[in-house]
């Protein structure tokens, strides 16, 4: 979500930075190797940038299309705001109170980390997260009266893992964790479809807004690593199988592929409207 949300802003970090890096990464000691800080400087719009303002109006759309008080309650999460304690943290109690929602998800941010490669940078573990979100929702009703409610997880993701984990599919570099200094392989791969289905066994509809991971062709690792599921000239593609495992995890009906220059706020309210005919038309 640090990388630059348009091929402009992928270009223009590329361009300002020594090693070509597209990556705004978050770092807490001192410049130059804050790239955050230098997209800020220089204006760059990021994936997460994106993300955040279309979080806070989807929550406009869902006042406008409620046709009953209180008939929909958001909760916001993310995977942390610092690589020190990342895992799924939660940024919004679950609550009706929409514009509340839309105040918070301003805190919609990247991860802070606090050094360059501090923990291997693995700080998307899709392994972990999913399980913990799937603890927080309750057993999902039919909707059939307002103390049996659907159940919607909105999962906005560019649909790659990057975990320390022994069992990987595509194991990049070893490491050590810097807190616990055990051994472990930095594993980045596809999403793991199967923790989206333990969720959906359970009744919840999982709703998978997938941001294109943009082709990063001047960065050395993104090729190495990436891009190897991930091909094609520019992100969407038939041969992704991050966007065939993004697309598998969506409840049927439920998956919106979108680059941020497409419109990622249009494709979440898209997500939420089909969610909403699909309460109406099963009830």
């Amino acid at each position: 979500m640090g990388v630059g949300a348009t091929p402009a802003d992928v270009t223009k970090m590329v361009n300002n930075t020594s090693d070509q890096c597209a990556f705004a990464c978050h770092q807490l000691d001192i410049s130059p190797n804050d790239y955050y800080g230098l997209a800020k400087k220089l204006g760059v719009t990021t994936c997460i940038d994106v993300v955040r303002s279309a979080t806070q109006q989807l929550m406009d759309t869902a006042t406008a299309t409620q046709t009953a008080p209180s008939q929909f309650r958001m909760a916001i999460y993310t995977f942390g705001s610092s690589a020190r304690n990342a895992g799924l943290t939660k940024i919004f109690n679950l609550s009706s109170s929409l514009s509340s929602a839309k105040t918070a998800a301003a805190n919609i941010d990247l991860m802070t980390v606090p050094y360059q490669n501090y923990a291997s940078d693995t700080d998307t573990n899709f392994d972990d997260v999913f399980p913990d979100i799937n603890n927080e929702i309750s057993t999902p009703g039919d909707d059939s009266k307002s103390s049996s409610p659907l159940k919607i997880l909105f999962f906005v993701s560019d649909g790659v893992a990057d975990a320390a984990n022994i069992s990987c599919s595509q194991p990049t570099t070893a490491g050590q964790d810097p807190q616990t200094n055990k051994q472990y392989t930095r594993c980045q791969e596809p999403l793991n479809v199967s923790l989206c289905t333990t969720m959906k066994n359970r009744g919840i509809k999982i709703a998978v807004l997938y941001t294109t991971y943009l082709a990063l062709p001047t960065n050395a690792w993104y090729m190495s690593w990436i891009d190897p599921f991930n091909k094609g000239p520019y992100g969407p593609s038939p041969n992704s199988q991050i966007a065939a495992n993004m697309q598998s995890c969506a409840s049927p009906g439920f998956y919106f592929e979108v680059s941020p220059t497409d419109g990622i706020s249009e494709a979440m309210n898209v997500l939420f409207q089909k969610v909403v005919q699909s309460a109406r038309l099963t009830k």
